[in-house]
């Protein structure tokens, strides 16, 4: 199941700074892979907490951070 917020997503379109190498797998994985769950991005947005510009999809840490202090 493909992410609803693809184009709106930092992450997806390359806007974000310093993408790592992996961002293709990672947009396959977590963007149309259907693993859009175990985003950190998604789930902070979930959260309704303002997702910080530069939080990677696998960067679950600090999701998690973000989420306790909410």
């Amino acid at each position: 199941m493909e992410c609803e917020r693809l184009e709106s997503c930092p992450f997806f379109t390359d806007k974000m700074a310093k993408m790592p190498n992996s961002a293709g797998i990672f947009k396959q994985t977590f963007c149309l892979g259907g693993e859009k769950l175990q985003c950190a991005r998604y789930q902070v947005l979930q959260a309704g907490i303002p997702v910080p510009v530069n939080l990677f999809p696998n960067d679950l840490p600090w999701a998690q951070e973000l989420m306790n202090k909410g």
